[in-house]
């Protein structure tokens, strides 16, 4: 898939949520109102995230044992699959893996890329900060990932592909990364794991009302997926691979 292509699907992902090409994408709140039941779960695999797909459901499970900037690229790499990825099969998938995956993981990230930080997004942030046409510095650096709430990583290599920033500064910006956002006074959250046990979801909606107003467990929640034969398949996905990044 062209990379037109991919940067016009999260486009149209943003427009159907309403959401302008400048505005932070909020990853929990876009599941839910995509109607994708997203399941977090602290994970010994080290893979970052699964999708399965039916008729019915579309379900994401993500690992919070990674950092809460890695999870939110992990949902919105799954959220490819979930929408627009018409050979979707049972499957674990590696999200941030942009120079070991297959042709169709990096689809996805490239997707995810687009959707979490859109061109016009970073330039607006620039502008802003009165930073357009200079040279960025880690501060700068910093900053775009807090907005945009993703890992170091992910920012670095988005900003290179944009000519903003040299490999040079890439990769020395990648080191210490909790270190440097402290010392600029920014929360570390975004850097750390969430170690989450989480349902984000609007299948079954009057079940999920009952969770959220505590009529119902999060176990007897679980068990209405079980029940389909789906929280089982999940979970039994993550259990098949086991990658490091």
């Amino acid at each position: 898939m062209p990379e037109v292509k991919t940067r016009q699907l999260a486009i149209e992902t943003r427009s159907k949520l309403g959401l302008q090409s400048t505005e932070h994408f909020d990853v929990n709140r876009a599941v839910s109102s995509l109607g994708i039941t997203c399941i977090k779960r602290s994970l010994e695999s080290n893979i970052s995230g699964a999708t399965l797909k039916t008729n019915k459901v579309k379900i994401i499970l993500v690992n919070s044992s990674k950092t809460l900037g890695h999870q939110n690229f992990t949902i919105a790499h799954e959220i490819y699959h979930c929408l627009y990825d018409k050979n979707l099969v049972n499957k674990v998938c590696k999200a941030e893996s942009f120079d070991r995956a297959s042709d169709n993981e990096q689809i996805a990230d490239g997707f995810a890329t687009h959707l979490l930080m859109p061109e016009d997004a970073i330039f607006n942030q620039l502008r802003l900060r009165k930073r357009l046409d200079v040279m960025l510095t880690l501060a700068d650096i910093v900053n775009l990932e807090q907005f945009f709430g993703v890992s170091r990583k992910a920012m670095c290599r988005r900003l290179e592909d944009l000519k903003l920033i040299t490999r040079e500064l890439n990769e020395s910006c990648c080191t210490n990364v909790i270190q440097s956002a402290r010392s600029l006074g920014k929360s570390t959250e975004l850097y750390l794991p969430t170690h989450e046990n989480l349902i984000i979801s609007d299948y079954a909606e009057k079940a999920a009302e009952a969770l959220q107003r505590n009529l119902i467990t999060e176990s007897r929640y679980e068990e209405i997926l079980a029940d389909a034969g789906l929280f089982e398949q999940v979970m039994g996905m993550a259990e098949e691979e086991d990658v490091t990044d």
